[in-house]
């Protein structure tokens, strides 16, 4: 016989998926003899046999790997002849770490979901039910490889039926690193605010009596905390938003099951499949009219937030006719996510009645995912669990730490070619977000085994991530905002020649000190040249003005002549005046392009939002009330000022005001100022084509998220011809941008 032996090397994520399994039972099917292992970050097969069947092996093993697995990287190598007498599971070592994949945490089987229901399985009404096909991965893992010891499951000794099925390749527990049972598992605790504890095995029906009571929970899951009401009481509702501070942002929703959520929302195939797929993320659905639930869920939007249970706890919380469980994260608004009992336990004292604990500890904190479908696909919002670490293949060369932004933080790290950006961290300008950055940093790093050499920041003086710098040696690179915005799309799509930038957000260090957020650039992936912008605009107050846009809409009033106190009639004479006196003497007083400005001054004027709880929340209630039947616009013409173009907006609000003096409805205002704004960008566009050649296109920035304004400026390019790319897989938002820092402070260092 023609015996053939190669060495097979996998990279990517092939550890905890079940690879090794799968590599055996493939092996034996088609007569291999050999090994498989786990050598560092990689799997390490070596196969011999007659030719034919090891092509058979390979082919299989490469184009129909586990469902949770992801090849990045295949190397074939042929070797001499051992003589293997079987094919046997090796133990894992540590010799190959060069390159490290991070599974990330998805949610429970079918299978398992089965025995959990099943009153005969050993894991019948068990919580912690996971196998190789499912459970925590990414916020249980303290280091490579992905093995028992390295995780949060070590402090679980496995008993002997446990035992048996981690060792039995045939069996899909084998080498289920958090595998476990209610006799060695992680168990419930459930008590009240004042730390009474109550039964044992009594915990998740008291629960559901308390919820059903209009209590609220805070629940222990995979990677955080969540406080859980009843989402068919109102008066629970509005309890849990009052305790939160939390007045007016949407509340997500976690549905019984798919029908439920049909109930209340729109849904498409694709986002169907989203919200049934093994992820779990909160998915972004219209609501149905009328909306079953108490607009108190989600006030002031058409959308809503909805997902599925994801975890054997989740699923039993829905029992005596509970179908919807508002589910937000465990935390008081601007703060991150508690994920340890006792920090959870003073910290939202003041919120929950009771807690729904475990003693499995979670390592690294990870927050829902979100997302929506744009044009039939996934577009990512927030990066979480299900998601995180996102992992991108670059052309990278050095070994570089991003530490993003001030909100919507997230970091990155870049090394042997790859990007990997950590999970959404909020907001750190404040001392637990920041304290939550600095963890994550030194989690993503000793995971990647990254020791930068570059570390990418954010240019703006008062960011406090720059507070980071001093912890880490190497060279020091600052980036500027809005570029990377513009690099993450990039990045992400695989551009590589210039392209016209189009970024639109609400604040931005720019490169002139002013505040940036209406943006039009030509670049690459290392510089850019700004060729367009907002025409600026004075606003008084600082981030003040960001808290109450009715302070953006007076500033615009007040420059381009208009008497603020007749268009904002409804904030105190006293409180306009001393902000026209601010203004009139320059008094914290800064010039911005933001775009985000302009939105919350539309806004303002039109009453809908004068002092928001929440970020964008006067842009997003705007983007609510359009009418899509209107067509006109307001006009918004381009002006070219000493070589740089400006859309100006003095047209806009003359027309605008006029409109609002003869009532014309705010939804046909709300419909003409977005169509302007479309048209104008549009217009700024076809110029920059025509003088640089660049028929591609790139929008980024958080203000892209209203989906009204991208889907209709795709459109339009795309009918004039051009190429146009915005964020998917990588957040629109300001999420993204540790992703482009890392790669425009790799193409800075490499020259």
């Amino acid at each position: 016989m023609n015996i053939k032996s190669y060495t097979i090397r996998l990279m990517g994520i092939v550890q905890g998926v079940g690879f090794r399994p799968y590599v055996y039972n493939l092996a034996l099917k088609n007569n291999i003899r050999g090994l498989v292992n786990n050598s560092g970050a990689a799997l390490i097969v070596e196969a011999e046999g007659i030719e034919e069947n090891i092509k058979i092996f390979i082919n299989q093993l490469v184009n129909n790997p586990p469902s949770l697995s992801r090849i990045e990287k295949v190397e074939v190598v042929q070797r001499a002849v051992a003589s293997y007498k079987a094919f046997t599971i090796e133990e894992s070592n540590n010799i190959d770490m060069a390159h490290r994949f991070i599974a990330a945490d998805v949610s429970v089987c079918n299978k398992c979901m089965e025995e959990v229901y099943d009153i005969n399985s050993r894991w019948f009404k068990y919580p912690f039910t996971n196998c190789t096909e499912c459970g925590p991965r990414y916020s249980i893992i303290e280091d490579f490889p992905y093995d028992r010891r390295n995780t949060a499951m070590k402090e679980f000794e496995m008993c002997d039926h446990c035992k048996r099925d981690y060792e039995d390749p045939q069996n899909r527990r084998f080498h289920a690193e958090p595998t476990c049972c209610p006799k060695c598992g992680p168990s419930l605790a459930m008590y009240n605010e004042i730390g009474e504890k109550y039964a044992r095995g009594e915990e998740i029906s008291k629960a559901v009596e308390e919820i059903k009571k209009g209590r609220i929970i805070a629940v222990k899951g995979l990677g955080g905390f969540h406080l859980i009401c009843n989402g068919e009481d109102e008066e629970a509702i509005k309890l849990l938003r009052h305790r939160k501070k939390r007045p007016h942002k949407p509340l997500a929703i976690m549905a019984k099951d798919t029908e439920a959520i049909r109930e209340i929302c729109h849904m498409n195939t694709t986002e169907q499949l989203i919200l049934e797929g093994n992820k779990k993320p909160i998915l972004l659905l219209d609501k149905r009219t009328p909306f079953k639930l108490s607009v108190v869920v989600a006030p002031d939007t058409k959308k809503v937030g909805v997902f599925l249970p994801y975890t054997p706890l989740h699923f039993m919380l829905f029992q005596e006719g509970i179908r919807y469980l508002v589910m937000t994260s465990g935390n008081i608004s601007n703060s991150p996510i508690q994920y340890k009992n006792n920090e959870a336990a003073s910290a939202l004292k003041s919120v929950a009645d009771y807690f729904l604990v475990n003693n499995r500890d979670i390592y690294t904190p990870v927050d829902d995912s979100v997302i929506r479908v744009v044009e039939d696909q996934e577009m990512v919002v927030r990066v979480g669990r299900g998601y995180s670490p996102l992992i991108m293949k670059l052309e990278t060369k050095r070994e570089v730490l991003a530490l993003g932004g001030e909100q919507k933080n997230t970091v990155s790290v870049g090394k042997n070619g790859y990007g990997y950006m950590s999970q959404y961290l909020g907001d750190i300008n404040n001392a637990d977000g920041y304290s939550n950055h600095l963890l994550t940093i030194e989690h993503l790093i000793k995971v990647t085994a990254a020791k930068p050499e570059v570390i990418a920041y954010d240019m703006h003086p008062s960011f406090t991530s720059r507070l980071s710098l001093e912890n880490f040696k190497g060279m020091k690179v600052p980036v500027q905002h809005h570029h990377a915005h513009m690099v993450s799309c990039m990045a992400e799509h695989k551009l590589k020649e210039p392209v016209i930038g189009v970024i639109f957000d609400g604040t931005g260090y720019g490169l002139d000190g002013g505040i940036w957020g209406g943006e039009f650039f030509i670049g690459t992936t290392r510089d850019f040249k700004r060729v367009g912008h907002l025409k600026y605009i004075a606003i008084q107050g600082g981030d003040q003005a960001v808290k109450e846009p009715w302070r953006a809409a007076l500033c615009y009033l007040s420059a381009l002549g208009y008497d603020p106190k007749k268009w904002l009639g409804e904030i105190e004479g006293e409180k306009l005046e001393v902000v026209l006196q601010a203004l009139k003497n320059s008094l914290n007083c800064y010039k911005t392009s933001s775009i985000g400005r302009l939105f919350d001054s539309v806004s303002a004027l039109l009453g809908l939002c004068y002092k928001i709880s929440y970020e964008a929340q006067g842009a997003i209630i705007l983007e609510n009330t359009i009418d899509s039947e209107v067509k006109d616009s307001y006009t918004m013409g381009i002006i070219s000022s000493e070589g740089m173009f400006e859309i100006d907006y003095k047209e806009l609000f003359k027309e605008l005001l006029g409109d609002i003096e003869i009532k014309i409805p705010v939804s046909v205002i709300s419909s003409k100022f977005h169509n302007g704004l479309i048209s104008a960008t549009e217009e700024m566009v076809i110029r920059l084509n025509s003088i640089y050649g660049i028929s591609e296109v790139v929008l980024s920035g958080g203000c892209f998220e209203n989906q009204y304004l991208l889907l209709n400026l795709v459109k339009r390019l795309k009918a004039r011809g051009l190429k146009v790319f915005y964020n998917q897989k990588v957040p629109i938002n300001d999420s993204g941008i540790s992703l482009g820092q890392l790669v425009i402070a790799d193409q800075i260092i490499q020259g």
